[in-house]
């Protein structure tokens, strides 16, 4: 479950989240010092299209971390005001960012705000391999996801819940086909949307974008949702099998 918190209770705007972000980086400057490599604010505050319930994403490097760091930045995220609701993110070392999939990279590059600091020279920007894995690898997680669902017993107004994340990490798969095939990055969901021609590209995003909104749908109607996902994760693998033997533009 997505734990969500009350609106009545806690709401913040763009304001609140640039204050947020300035205090967290100063922090962090304060407690790292010169080992702090990098900071970069990504999702969809840093997009510009927030949600209720939207948290803020940091991608934080440092030279290396052993465990007293760890509890350095757990301490960090501690004094931050409503950490609980916002504070999300990724705390890594030099060595681990090296030591990722490129094609998990894509978000450092792409739709990321420099906050502090630069990866150049650390780790290069992905290539049409690393796109190409980034698609292959999101849509088979949720090719297999769906497709459990669909064949196996299981409540489908409860499981079809748990598609969250998949639904979201399609709107990522098809930002990185688009900048595959086109050579162009298109930051938001909306304007995902309009780019977007095929009628299941199209629909995955108003699901993505509009997921809190539809919970009774879901709930109403779990196997169009359930089979939209196994049908679009099915046809992009098949088209970007098409795309590797037609050939693509290189990206750089």
């Amino acid at each position: 479950m997505i734990e969500r918190f009350d609106q009545r209770e806690f709401m913040i705007d763009q304001a609140g989240v640039d204050r947020w972000l300035a205090d967290f980086l100063e922090r962090l400057c304060r407690s790292f010092g010169e080992r702090l490599i990098f900071v970069g604010h990504q999702g969809s505050w840093a997009r510009g299209e927030p949600r209720h319930g939207s948290d803020i994403d940091v991608a934080v490097i440092i030279d290396h971390i052993d465990s007293q760091d760890l509890t350095a930045f757990r301490n960090i995220i501690g004094e931050m005001p409503n950490a609980k609701p916002l504070a999300s993110g990724v705390f890594l070392s030099i060595s681990e960012l090296k030591a990722l999939r490129r094609s998990e990279l894509v978000q450092f590059f792409y739709g990321c705000k420099i906050l502090y600091g630069t990866l150049n020279g650390i780790i290069g920007m992905p290539e049409s391999a690393d796109l190409r894995e980034h698609i292959q690898v999101t849509a088979s997680a949720s090719l297999f996801h769906a497709r459990h669902y669909l064949l196996y017993p299981h409540d489908w107004s409860k499981v079809v819940h748990k598609l969250y994340y998949p639904f979201k990490e399609s709107f990522y798969a098809l930002q990185s086909w688009i900048l595959l095939r086109a050579g162009k990055f298109i930051p938001t969901k909306d304007e995902l949307f309009e780019h977007l021609s095929e009628a299941d590209d199209k629909e995955v995003i108003r699901i993505a974008r509009n997921w809190q909104e539809l919970e009774e749908d879901r709930e109403a109607q779990p196997s169009y949702y359930i089979e939209l996902l196994e049908r679009w994760s099915r046809n992009m693998l098949s088209r970007l099998q098409n795309c590797e033997s037609n050939g693509e533009r290189k990206t750089r």
